[in-house]
């Protein structure tokens, strides 16, 4: 374990890559089983609902697909990260695995992904998942929608687009101090993707292209040079949805 610690601060930049691809590969495998193993089931699984999953392979999903959504968005922190780490080392300088801010930044999605499994299981057991159909799924998407124009998501944005800020502020090598700066972070993170997410419920109960797709958009926001076109066009497109599902 001393070797493996020892060369993750070495070469950061190829052990993250390195956990990143893990990553996605569990979030994969565990997408795969919970579909049955079968091209037919995961082809079900991406394009429907889950409105006959329980409890724990909600939570796996939710898991998987929250940390395969995430963990690609956390891009700019990562490589901040990553780059400050690499100058540190360079200087025979202490510093802490990358694998610690990112464990940082994962565990608060994954009390998200924890609290939205329960909250889908809860409304299907209800009987109840029908009123996300409707009025009440045009009220969310406008409520997302404006939420792209707001302060508070630009505020949020601009932080994880642009870490150093908040790297230098408190920059240690503690690893407890480099976990809480990637809690911060993942705090960030979901004040400018939480409504994005919400929208899942909205979409079908889960619906895992619509989630990819929700993947995307929040990774080319953190990448975009200028992300407020996206932001924006998306916003607008949000809330002409839900205005026609409204009306209609």
């Amino acid at each position: 374990m001393e070797l493996i610690l020892r060369h993750s601060t070495d070469r950061p930049r190829l052990f993250m890559a390195l956990c990143l691809a893990v990553i996605l590969s569990v979030s994969g495998l565990t997408l795969w089983i919970s579909a049955g193993a079968s091209l037919e089931g995961l082809i079900s699984a991406l394009c429907g609902p889950t409105a006959n999953a329980g409890p724990v392979p909600l939570l796996a999903m939710w898991m998987a697909m929250t940390l395969a959504m995430m963990i690609p968005s956390a891009t700019p922190m990562i490589a901040t990260y990553l780059d400050i780490a690499e100058a540190a080392a360079a200087k025979r300088m202490a510093i802490v695995s990358p694998l610690v801010l990112a464990a940082g930044f994962g565990a608060v999605w994954f009390i998200f992904a924890f609290a939205a499994a329960l909250a889908q299981w809860m409304v299907l057991e209800s009987g109840h998942a029908g009123v996300f159909q409707g009025r009440f799924a045009g009220v969310g998407l406008i409520a997302a929608g404006a939420y792209q124009f707001t302060p508070l998501k630009h505020a949020c944005l601009s932080k994880c687009r642009m870490p150093m800020p908040y790297f230098l502020a408190h920059w240690t090598d503690r690893p407890i101090g480099v976990f809480h700066m990637g809690l911060g972070q993942g705090l960030n993170c979901f004040g400018c993707c939480w409504a994005l997410m919400s929208l899942s419920f909205v979409a079908g109960l889960m619906n895992l292209v619509w989630m990819g797709f929700l993947g995307v958009v929040m990774v080319l926001e953190k990448t975009l040079p200028q992300p407020k076109a996206l932001s924006y066009g998306l916003g607008l497109g949000l809330i002409g949805a839900g205005v026609y599902l409204i009306v209609v």
